[in-house]
């Protein structure tokens, strides 16, 4: 899909945004903001939410028109808490609904001959879903918890975003696979939309967990490096 030519404003429906470009529903959806919500502008709803509209903005920017905006130079004007509550909604996101519900249609899609490579499929599924809980129930546990002490000035745990830095790990690559053993190797005779479906939600996921951790290592960690900084040059 093309990138969205328009620069999101407040003061444009949330309608009109979403129509725009509908994969910003994945977004409401990651912020738990509800539909039903009219006529009212992306400011309204934002404030209706209790989530900054800046930061909205520069996500649903972010998503759908990365060629025309100064990504770093926004971010650096924003909050950093609401940013940081958005990636901590987005694993709940991924571990609760996205790859839940790609696994129940995994379940579905194979033939009775491929039921041994169904298993093989599932499993390897599996697998990956522990590796992203562990590795986001770690930024959740430990990494967020040391940011906000940190910009709170109480942080007193022996800590720093490098230790981070160094073990996060890429956690796209592994769908990019799973995308090719389906398509090369599994017919989607028993259910060809359903397989089409699987397929899309695969590439839509890998995207949004490339731009998560763009977020992650080119966006927060070089913020909180700054902020490191200056805390130890008090």
């Amino acid at each position: 899909m093309q990138n969205v030519t328009i620069i999101f404003k407040k003061t444009m429906k949330m309608s009109d945004l979403i129509d725009a470009d509908y994969r910003l529903l994945y977004l409401l959806s990651r912020l738990n903001i509800s539909l039903g919500f009219g006529e009212k502008s992306v400011d309204t709803v934002c404030k209706e939410n209790d989530f900054d509209t800046n930061c909205f903005l520069f996500l649903a920017n972010f998503q759908s028109n990365k060629s025309i905006i100064d990504v770093e130079a926004t971010f650096e004007s924003l909050p950093l808490r609401p940013l940081l509550r958005y990636l901590k909604s987005s694993h709940s996101y991924f571990l609760e609904k996205r790859l839940p519900n790609i696994r129940r249609k995994l379940e579905l899609v194979f033939s009775d001959a491929d039921r041994g490579l169904q298993q093989a499929v599932l499993d390897f599924f599996d697998n990956y879903t522990n590796e992203v809980y562990e590795h986001m129930q770690y930024e959740d546990e430990v990494v967020f918890p040391y940011v906000y002490s940190l910009m709170e000035e109480s942080c007193k745990e022996p800590y720093s975003i490098n230790i981070f830095e160094e073990r996060h790990n890429d956690i796209e690559g592994k769908m990019n696979d799973l995308k090719q053993i389906l398509m090369k190797y599994v017919s989607g005779s028993k259910d060809q939309m359903l397989m089409v479906n699987i397929l899309t939600e695969l590439y839509m996921s890998e995207e949004e967990l490339e731009a998560h951790t763009f977020i992650e290592d080119s966006l927060v960690i070089p913020r909180v490096k700054r902020i490191e900084k200056e805390r130890t040059q008090k």
